[in-house]
């Protein structure tokens, strides 16, 4: 785990506001001793999402005088299970070796971050700041922004379209679209989870609801790529085939790959379906 307290030359961003709006970013520090490849930097940053100091991390081309397409990853678990840790960190610099900015959040409870998480609640907030991030960055070209979404990012991804983000186009990898499905599908242990998280189902149907993109697919204005396994074990299949189907009824920017022997983290297809993103993003 990435701790603060044990990273050093913590740069603290000028706390001023603009006449247009209050910065974000609170700091920004340079990690000096990662394993990546020498033409990329990495930083940890902390920025203000509501009332929270988030953490998350940056990656972009070590040539910062010029501007990179803004790409953020939205990560997958909850609270500190699947925190942004090191093999994170050499995930993202794969991506800024193409040639982007990546930006990634910890969400609010997740790694050194404040808040509680919501799992798609109010702490979708946390991914909306990310824009502000970006603008932030002299070496993001926040103009031009795209996403990406692993499993539970990809209901993050959805809901950030939905509240606005203008994002060029999106792409999620075994992405929740209904909750409701999920908590039906999982185990005892993620039903408890989400029970903690969200509210019991019975209780509270409209926070699954409101966290699940099938209800509202004509929200989801940005081009989007579903990607998904069809023996994916956490996430059903159906859940992607559905909202493509929504979408694709809509008339709306939206393609489907889906793997036939393709588990929920799609390791023998890594290649392939990073190829098949970078197409995608390309595109628009």
């Amino acid at each position: 785990m990435l701790k603060k307290s044990s990273l050093l030359g913590i740069v603290l961003i000028a706390s001023a506001c603009s006449s247009e709006e209050k910065e974000v970013l609170v700091e920004k520090e340079l990690l000096e001793n990662l394993s990546t490849n020498n033409d990329v930097n990495t930083w940890r940053i902390v920025y203000e999402s509501d009332d929270y100091l988030i953490e998350g991390f940056v990656a972009s081309p070590s040539n910062t005088e010029e501007k990179y397409p803004t790409l953020i990853i939205n990560r997958g678990g909850n609270r500190d299970y699947g925190e942004i840790e090191e093999e994170w960190l050499h995930y993202q610099s794969l991506w800024a070796e193409r040639g982007y900015t990546v930006i990634s959040s910890q969400y609010r409870e997740g790694g050194n971050s404040e808040g509680i998480d919501e799992y798609g609640g109010d702490d979708v907030n946390d991914v909306l700041q990310l824009q502000h991030v970006a603008r932030e960055l002299e070496f993001a070209d926040e103009e031009n922004t795209y996403m990406l979404g692993i499993s539970r990012g990809g209901l993050m991804t959805y809901r950030a379209i939905q509240e606005g983000m203008p994002i060029n186009a999106a792409a999620t990898t075994g992405g929740v679209s209904d909750l409701l499905g999920s908590y039906e599908a999982r185990g005892l242990a993620m039903r408890q989870e989400l029970v903690e998280l969200v509210g019991h189902p019975s209780e509270v149907p409209e926070e699954y609801e409101r966290r699940s993109a099938i209800n509202w697919s004509e929200d989801i204005t940005s081009p989007l790529l579903l990607i998904h396994g069809e023996i994916d074990e956490r996430v059903p299949f159906e859940q992607s085939l559905q909202l493509y189907q929504a979408m694709n009824e809509n008339g709306q920017v939206v393609k489907l790959i889906s793997y036939e022997d393709g588990d929920h983290g799609l390791d023998n297809y890594f290649s392939e379906y990073h190829r098949a993103i970078e197409e995608w993003f390309e595109t628009y």
